[in-house]
């Protein structure tokens, strides 16, 4: 009997143990995925170096394959030399986090988008990605809807963009997404007054995601549709005002320092000095190298 008791207290040591390690192994991803989120907009090599970290010590976590692809896709796109390697790595990781969660569809979009984005030669495929667009659409309708819209954009089929766009409106007429989403894509088409109309119905929508936060990121749009434009510069301040207060850290929406050089932008359209001393101040104090860059060229 003292034999077998020692041998029970023994076994429940080594597995109260390994279940230890399992937790710190875990909490120190969880911490290296923080950091790396973080500095995906501030300093992209760093970023890089944490996600190699996580990749070592999670090899078979999806969120940190996934976080990868978004990492090797960014300095791709900063890369000369290096542009092949990194798209190759990208695509790597984008696969193999929606492999070890099929269900995932945000894993399956962002792969979806690798495929869209990228040029043939480093690895690009229209087709693949459609597929992607269904499989998507099999596991979530809203999703799917997603999905497509991103497809017919990017493939510049703007005739069914805009059709499909009509449908999802009023599929979810409560929902902020679709609206939002109508109003970068407007924007970027330099149709300010039409796109400043679908970020306010954004802002008013009933139903939100609560990771993308689609009624804030609206809110941050308005003044920044007001810096292209140079209309609706009241309601752009007033709209970033709100924003700034509201913003959550971390949560990979425009930072407030980026509001704070928005309004600065805007308050300068006003002849307003004074405001314009006041936020330049407060966006400078961050570690973001492009918001320097802006900062140092306004």
């Amino acid at each position: 009997m003292t034999r077998k008791l020692t041998l029970l207290l023994l076994s429940c040591s080594m597995l109260t143990a390994s279940l230890t390690f399992a937790d710190t192994t875990a909490d120190q991803v969880n911490t290296l995925l923080e950091q790396a989120q973080t500095l995906l907009g501030s300093d992209i090599d760093d970023a890089e170096e944490k996600i190699e970290e996580a990749l070592e010590l999670a090899p078979q976590r999806a969120d940190v394959h996934f976080l990868c692809g978004q990492v090797m896709g960014i300095q791709a796109s900063q890369s000369i030399f290096s542009a092949l390697s990194y798209a190759g790595k990208s695509l790597d990781c984008f696969k193999q986090a929606a492999t070890l969660e099929p269900q995932n569809t945000d894993y399956k979009f962002g792969l979806m988008m690798f495929y869209l984005g990228a040029p043939g030669i480093a690895g690009g495929d229209t087709e693949l990605a459609w597929q992607l667009v269904n499989d998507i659409a099999a596991l979530d309708e809203q999703a799917g809807m997603r999905a497509k819209l991103n497809y017919y954009r990017q493939t510049d089929d703007e005739k069914t963009y805009t059709k499909t766009m009509t449908s999802a409106q009023q599929r979810y007429p409560d929902h902020a997404e679709f609206y939002y989403q109508h109003g970068l894509a407007l924007q970027q088409k330099e149709q300010y007054e039409q796109a400043l109309a679908q970020f306010s119905q954004a802002t008013q929508a009933t139903i939100d995601d609560e990771e993308a936060h689609f009624k804030l990121n609206a809110l941050y749009q308005i003044g920044r549709n007001a810096v292209f434009s140079k209309q609706s510069v009241q309601q752009g301040i007033e709209a970033l005002l709100a924003y700034v207060e509201a913003v959550p850290a971390d949560t990979g929406l425009p930072s407030a320092h980026w509001a704070h050089f928005r309004l600065a932008q805007l308050y300068r359209l006003t002849s307003a000095t004074d405001a314009v001393k006041q936020h330049l101040k407060l966006a400078a104090d961050t570690d973001d190298k492009q918001l320097q860059d802006n900062i140092d060229e306004f």
